[in-house]
């Protein structure tokens, strides 16, 4: 429901954040009192459709649609997502008051999002964002002519300044930007999900939290990112170029022979007694075998960061994205690394309105899915 003039009067505004994923379009709506408190007013996801986004990219196809049994033409990706996002629309509409920012699944693959941390030099009285853009493109692969290059100031020393580079390919913005306005939302700002979770970690966290060191590792449904905190501040950020959950899911369907309707039912319940001919133990093993692999791109995570020339040492670990809640992944985790792993659960710490989410709040899977979303509608315009 939109605003009124009065509320509006009083200082209250709804940002809305949208979170486009691999398997899932989620949407979160966030009110702000004009006391400065936030309440989660809205939350729903709809399914993406089967291959309509492929390594972050909307899959348009080729002329008007290919032609399938019947001769009936078949829809585009672009087409399927937007009855998708339509559906969703349809359930919650979007005022054009609020503040709309979307994000999407690109942290790698073809059209992936790049960042980096870079130290350069700028004398007195030198021109810092020439210097620092001419420093960035300058080097591969931020030196590509299709990139969009931002950055923020990390620290100044004297003639020393070190900065954060982001770069991403225009024509990707540009695809997603259009994509939306094209359903009548205009988005405020356009954004990537492993940021959409740092800013939910930064909204939520005390002090404590912010004074360890700590990565976040958003498990997607078919991607893995990692992003690093550290002083109480983003560091850094990497794309895995393995880790997803449709991995754990492939890999434990094919050692158990069961469908992944089944899979998701041990993740959703924890219950590994559901799977016919295997004791619990035998389908833990399995699980476990399969997060194997995961562990392998979290190792290559962490020794990156710790390759880092202005790194300390790394506290603890969060799991965010659809992967997260899978039962026994964080005690696994926590068992290789020797650290403190905990799940990004930002909806404990945000107002609820009870009849969006229920007397009972949001369930920990659902929060971690519903989490980059809440921090996008989260940020601050």
């Amino acid at each position: 429901m939109a605003l009124g003039l009065i509320a509006k009067i009083r200082g209250e505004r709804e940002t809305v954040g949208i979170d486009v994923g691999h398997y899932s379009i989620k949407l979160v709506k966030v009110l702000h009192n004009s006391r400065g408190g936030r309440i989660v007013v809205d939350a729903d996801l709809e399914k993406v459709p089967d291959g309509a986004v492929v390594n972050g990219e909307i899959q348009t196809g080729d002329g008007e649609g290919a032609e399938g049994e019947g001769g009936k033409t078949e829809k585009s990706g672009a087409e399927l997502l937007a009855d998708a996002l339509n559906k969703l629309l349809l359930r919650h509409p979007v005022d054009d008051s609020c503040d709309v920012v979307i994000s999407v699944n690109c942290g790698a693959g073809a059209g992936g999002v790049l960042v980096d941390r870079l130290a350069v030099k700028v004398p007195k009285n030198g021109n810092e964002a020439a210097i620092i853009l001419q420093t960035a493109q300058s080097r591969p692969p931020f030196d590509d002519t299709d990139n969009v290059v931002d950055f923020e100031v990390v620290s100044r020393e004297n003639e020393d300044v070190k900065v954060n580079v982001v770069a991403a390919k225009s024509g990707l913005l540009e695809s997603w930007a259009q994509f939306f306005i094209r359903r009548g939302v205009r988005p405020s700002a356009v954004d990537v999900d492993i940021f959409g979770l740092v800013n939910a970690f930064f909204a939520t966290a005390k002090e404590d939290d912010l004074s360890a060191t700590t990565a976040i590792f958003n498990i997607g449904e078919k991607k893995m990112s990692v992003a690093f905190m550290q002083d109480g501040k983003f560091h850094s950020m990497r794309a895995m170029t393995g880790g997803s959950l449709d991995m754990v899911i492939r890999k434990t369907c094919s050692n158990l022979e069961i469908s992944a309707d089944k899979c998701h039912e041990i993740f959703d319940t924890g219950d590994m007694a559901v799977v016919d001919g295997f004791s619990e133990s035998e389908v833990e093993a399995v699980l476990k075998d399969a997060y194997e692999d995961l562990m392998a791109q979290i190792d290559f995570g962490i020794r990156y960061f710790s390759s880092a020339e202005d790194t300390k040492s790394l506290n603890r670990i969060l799991l965010g994205g659809g992967g997260a809640a899978i039962p026994g992944l964080k005690e696994f985790i926590a068992e290789r690394t020797g650290l403190e792993v905990e799940t990004v659960n930002p909806f404990s710490l945000v107002e609820c309105d009870a009849k969006v989410l229920g007397a009972n709040g949001i369930s920990v899977a659902l929060s971690n899915i519903y989490a980059p979303a809440l921090g996008l509608a989260l940020r601050k315009f």
